[in-house]
């Protein structure tokens, strides 16, 4: 993949460019698996929106050095983030769902895994419109296994409820070759292959006539419109309230008493046809 254009900001954390059409975004912390904190995830965030609005950016194509995608969120981070804030749900405040800058993103994306790619990175592997992984890639939520409960609406939108269920619920690992049977991953390359492989399919959709990538994704995405209403509202709910930590502590005694309040006197709200909550 060819040098960083101009337009794209130089970051600490990824590293990106503009080649034939292709923003590729890679992340960069290999010392620690490629985990994500703060400052990277914010950086993502931000190379995510620039392709997005860019012209010349006709597909996106995200890597991770070393040997792994990404191994989830960086827990030390995290940790430390709430000692300083003293508040135990302060990383929820702070963190987001990879959610708006995969799949509701109109720029097509392929994600080239290898190694691990849990937690937050799973959702960013999987999240691409087209993953192609390597045999050794390995895929899942852990942190249920750790008192975190994964709340992805990308493995019920990719697997139906029971399969969804029982790989989350349990925090099991999902093998590169099970992963494909699964249809989780659109192509397994050999690993000397990957980078290849992943850009001559990205480079493909960037040559194609305007509109009519973006034009299939949003269909496609369509379908599971209620899947990303329930994504949405669900992560605003975490991000107001911050009421459980990274621990699965109870949440605060307010909080309990307005979960109290809100379950005597709710009553559900009629909904004009044609209207959105």
């Amino acid at each position: 993949m060819g040098e960083a254009s101009t337009h794209v900001d130089q970051f600490d954390f990824i590293q990106t460019g503009v080649s034939d059409g292709v923003g590729w975004l890679r992340l960069n912390r290999p010392e620690v698996l490629n985990a994500f904190h703060l400052p990277m995830y914010e950086e993502i965030a931000a190379a995510m929106t620039s392709f997005e609005q860019d012209d010349a950016v006709r597909s996106i194509l995200v890597t991770g050095n070393g040997r792994a995608f990404c191994a989830g969120r960086d827990f030390r981070y995290s940790s430390d983030l709430q000692e300083e804030g003293g508040d135990p749900s302060a990383w929820r405040r702070r963190y987001r769902t990879f959610f708006p800058y995969t799949s509701t993103l109109t720029t097509p994306i392929v994600s080239a895994v290898q190694g691990y790619a849990l937690g937050g990175g799973a959702s960013l592997a999987l999240g691409a419109d087209i993953t192609i992984a390597t045999p050794t890639a390995r895929f899942g939520y852990p942190e249920t296994r750790h008192g975190i409960a994964s709340k992805s609406m990308l493995w019920a939108w990719h697997l139906g409820p029971k399969v969804a269920k029982e790989v989350v619920a349990t925090g099991r690992l999902i093998a590169a070759a099970e992963a494909s049977r699964l249809r989780l991953v659109s192509m397994l390359v050999p690993d000397d292959e990957l980078i290849e492989q992943a850009l001559s399919v990205a480079t493909e959709l960037a040559a194609m006539p305007v509109g009519v990538p973006q034009t299939v994704k949003r269909m496609v995405n369509w379908a599971a419109r209620d899947t990303a209403r329930v994504v949405w509202h669900d992560r605003m709910f975490d991000y107001e309230t911050a009421s459980w930590d990274a621990a699965g502590v109870e949440p605060s005694p307010w909080l309990i008493a307005m979960r109290e309040l809100v379950a005597g006197k709710w009553a559900p709200v009629p909904v004009e046809k044609g209207a959105t909550r």
